[in-house]
């Protein structure tokens, strides 16, 4: 069930409170990350995954393909889910409905991924740049946000000697960029690897019982109409694309899945794994957190979702970071609320 909600942005989902196990003051903890995703009695923890979730979970639709915009983005957008679109802005087919790409599929909650200007590979580094750097610049381009920030990069699958640049080369180019790899193609491919809802769902469970992460890549889904006479590559049949993106939502509202894009789910765990916490009582009974991690402050901005036992008489919570303010509920004696890492301290009181 959730205890806070206050959306701010999809990537930034602010849900603040914290607190405290006692009336009487507590010592000083220090967590270092890897102890701190475990409960500490009478004190603060570091959500594995977003708002307490079980398990994340990543779609990922390859190519920039037509039933992308005509059938999977509705879909997931009625079900309040998102997903990563690996786009390729030197295709025919995107530049033809580039405007769907411009204006409306981010405006949903969609997020873009680099898989290279033109699906084509290339031929020695300068051609890299331009197809790897190109489909860069223009992801930032069109979605709004700071200059510098991550984007998921997919290599497109192409025959030999299409990708001609080493693995150091290759490297370099994702730093340069800004872009973090995804997982691998291997094994979580639709169609080509799984082909039924009950195979993909498997997927989702099998990141629940590890409380770990798992992905689907999909390319094209079935397009339906009077009017439809040809489908997109590897196109996934709706009587399976539709019952697995239920099935996702059910496992979503069950609170054991965050479905979210690649960018989020690795900013989220790059900072669970490297965070600190440090949780401290004040003598007006107010509990003070200190929430910090190694990673790149200018690139790792996501919040993370910690969790705080708070004293029996408290009902609710007002939670401060910065000029951030929010309440949380308390229920059985616990609030949940999330703060970024390295952007201040976090004070929280009872309200009344």
């Amino acid at each position: 069930m959730d205890v806070v909600e206050n959306f701010v942005s999809r990537r930034a989902v602010l849900r603040h409170a914290a607190a405290w196990s006692a009336a009487t003051a507590l010592p000083v903890q220090v967590v270092a990350a890897p102890t701190a995703v475990a409960p500490i009695p009478g004190g603060t923890r570091i959500a594995r995954w977003k708002d307490d979730r079980t398990a994340a979970f990543l779609l990922m639709f390859d190519d920039s393909l037509l039933s992308h915009w005509q059938v999977a983005a509705p879909e997931l957008f009625k079900r309040s889910m998102i997903a990563t679109f690996y786009i390729n802005p030197g295709k025919a087919e995107y530049q033809k409905f580039a405007a769907r790409w411009e204006d409306e599929l981010w405006k949903q909650g969609m997020v873009y991924g680099n898989h290279t200007m033109t699906h084509q590979g290339f031929a020695d580094l300068e051609g890299a740049e331009r197809e790897i750097g190109g489909c860069a610049d223009i992801i930032r381009r069109i979605v709004p946000g700071p200059e510098r920030r991550l984007l998921s990069f997919g290599k497109p699958g192409l025959p030999p000697g299409r990708w001609n640049i080493s693995a150091q080369d290759f490297a370099a180019l994702l730093r340069r960029h800004d872009l973090i790899d995804r997982p691998t193609f291997d094994k979580h491919g639709a169609v080509y690897h799984w082909q039924t809802t009950e195979q993909m769902l498997a997927l989702a469970d099998r990141a629940i019982a590890a409380q770990g992460m798992e992905y689907l890549i999909i390319h094209g889904v079935e397009r339906i109409g009077p009017n439809v006479t040809w489908q997109d590559f590897w196109a996934l049949k709706q009587d399976v694309f539709l019952p697995l993106l239920d099935g996702l939502q059910q496992r979503q509202a069950q609170h054991q899945l965050w479905i979210t894009d690649h960018i989020s789910q690795h900013q989220y765990q790059t900072e669970r794994d490297s965070a600190e916490l440090s949780v401290r009582s004040a003598a007006d009974g107010a509990l003070h957190i200190e929430l910090t991690c190694r990673a790149d402050p200018v690139l790792y901005r996501l919040p993370l979702t910690l969790l705080s036992t708070v004293p029996s008489t408290w009902r609710e919570a007002l939670v401060t970071q910065g000029e951030r303010q929010t309440r949380a509920v308390v229920v059985d004696r616990m609030i949940r609320y999330d703060a970024i890492p390295g952007d201040g301290p976090i004070v929280v009181r009872p309200v009344g």
